[in-house]
């Protein structure tokens, strides 16, 4: 494996996205739909009649707690997946351990940053989290989350008394895995043992640059510029791929769906080609991020902000210019930040004229 990267192999890694796919199965088969035609990646026909089954056993009160730990802009629940690896976390009972022991203050800091990253660097968040005053925490929240109305209410009521909300997320995730997860009708560590031993293959023969390739993350001679990354394979995030940071660490995490390398090519020695770049160029979204960049290095909030994305939709698109090599990462204090490789983008837009048109472009 290259220098500082980890995989990890813990249960409750999939024991956290079952319950993401259970609230989210329609994000989750929108991407399907998005798929190129070529690529012929089908949806788990046994995940969809699970979730269809699962969600008519499901009481009001848990579907409510359900849709507000793992809303599909918010997800504030899955901080948890940030701990899973560092805390040696295996089952999903040393989860629930290790949540019931979190301070109040730990608590609020991990929600304000759950799905988010930094939008400033971490000591920002200290007074915050330790302030009573909830004028402050509203106007934090305001400025500083890019999500839905809806989603910065319910951050709200959670940091407001993190007592509560340890208490009512602790209640759904005892009961789902006494009456849901403890009985699933296959065993999600055996489905994904053939796509994690293929994924140690494409690491020993690419290294760091399929590192850069599968997370979009960018790796400087074999070390990951954020400091350290941890690799976990899920199989019911299929062919999406979340990612995580933990606070006041530099550490990031990387829950791959087990079909998700099925979606990207392995690198070779030029990173996009001429095809590629120019389709990448030619969608509105990645330019008015590019636009952004091109003003100077910001971070994923920032970014958010100022494009009126949600974090979720932005960090989606940056993984796809990290990945070509259009942008570029660094990492500032607590800060991940991105920047436009102009250099770059200006070489192989020429390169790629050239590769398309040849020799006629002279004439």
């Amino acid at each position: 494996m290259p220098e500082g990267v980890n995989f990890c192999d813990s249960s409750n890694y999939d024991f956290l996205s079952s319950l993401f796919r259970l609230q989210n199965n329609e994000l989750i088969m929108e991407r399907f739909k998005r798929l190129p035609a070529n690529l012929e990646i089908e949806p788990n026909e046994r995940i969809l009649k699970w979730v269809e089954k699962t969600r008519k056993a499901l009481p009001d009160g848990i579907r409510e707690k359900l849709g507000i730990f793992f809303d599909r802009e918010s997800f504030f629940a899955l901080f948890l997946t940030n701990h899973i690896a560092t805390k040696k976390l295996m089952e999903p009972e040393s989860l629930l351990s290790y949540l019931s022991t979190m301070s109040d203050k730990d608590l609020i800091v991990n929600f304000l940053c759950s799905g988010h990253g930094f939008s400033e660097e971490a000591d920002l968040l200290k007074p915050i989290s330790a302030s009573n005053n909830e004028r402050e925490l509203i106007e934090y929240i305001s400025k500083n989350m890019a999500m839905p109305t809806k989603q910065k209410a319910d951050l709200l009521k959670l940091c407001n008394n993190p007592s509560a909300a340890r208490k009512e997320l602790i209640h759904l995730l005892l009961w789902y895995n006494e009456r849901i997860y403890e009985d699933l009708p296959f065993d999600p560590v055996r489905e994904v043992e053939e796509q994690r031993s293929k994924l140690y293959g494409f690491f020993e023969k690419y290294g760091k640059n399929y590192v850069q390739w599968l997370t979009g993350s960018s790796v400087r001679s074999g070390v990951p510029a954020t400091g350290s990354i941890t690799i976990a394979v899920s199989f019911f995030y299929e062919i999406i791929l979340l990612k995580g940071s933990i606070p006041y660490r530099r550490e990031d995490i990387y829950v791959v769906g087990y079909r998700y390398p099925e979606r990207i090519t392995p690198p070779v020695d030029k990173m996009a080609s001429g095809v590629d770049l120019f389709t990448i160029l030619a969608n509105d979204v990645n330019l008015r991020i590019l636009k952004r960049l091109s003003q100077g290095p910001m971070g994923v909030t920032e970014i958010a902000l100022s494009t009126k994305l949600t974090n979720v939709e932005v960090t989606d698109y940056l993984s796809v210019l990290m990945r070509y090599g259009v942008i570029e990462d660094s990492v500032e204090g607590d800060r991940r930040l991105f920047n436009l490789n102009k250099n770059f983008l200006i070489r192989t837009v020429g390169d790629s004229v050239n590769e398309i048109f040849g020799e006629a472009v002279d004439g």
